[in-house]
């Protein structure tokens, strides 16, 4: 999938004239997505793909909120002093991460990643509209 994953987001940057980087992100958002499902409930999910490699790597996340705020989203927060546990110099609104299996993407899964590539490439491609327009109205 890794040589793939690189030959795809060159494709869709160069068809698309989007930077490079703008895809990555769209298909690091995309992995997320398909992971929560995966993963069910409330989890929070992050994905990096490594830029010149391709692999990719899935992590389950929690939010550090103050003791004395409890929690409101238990898959996805932590306590301070739970999180201290396990990194004594943790503080509030950092992440605590743990590794998880990365989804293999099925048909499902596909089509919910190319919803939201699609719409974060169409938010790239309006914001560079509206940075074009605008630097044309300077002139």
């Amino acid at each position: 999938m890794n040589r793939e994953l690189l030959m795809l987001v060159d494709a869709i940057s160069r068809e698309k004239s989007v930077d490079r980087e703008v895809v990555f992100n769209a298909v690091e958002a995309a992995l997320a997505s398909a992971s929560k499902k995966l993963h069910g409930g409330e989890v929070d999910v992050r994905v990096t793909i490594d830029r010149e490699s391709g692999e990719y790597e899935t992590f389950r996340r929690w939010h550090v909120v103050p003791n004395e705020a409890g929690l409101q989203l238990p898959d996805s927060e932590i306590l301070l002093f739970e999180a201290q546990e396990q990194i004594s110099d943790i503080e509030v609104d950092d992440y605590i991460e743990e590794p998880v299996e990365s989804v293999t993407i099925g048909r499902i899964g596909a089509q919910a990643a190319k919803q939201v590539i699609l719409q974060k490439i169409r938010d790239a491609e309006r914001e560079q509209l509206l940075t074009d327009f605008l630097s044309r109205g300077d002139k």
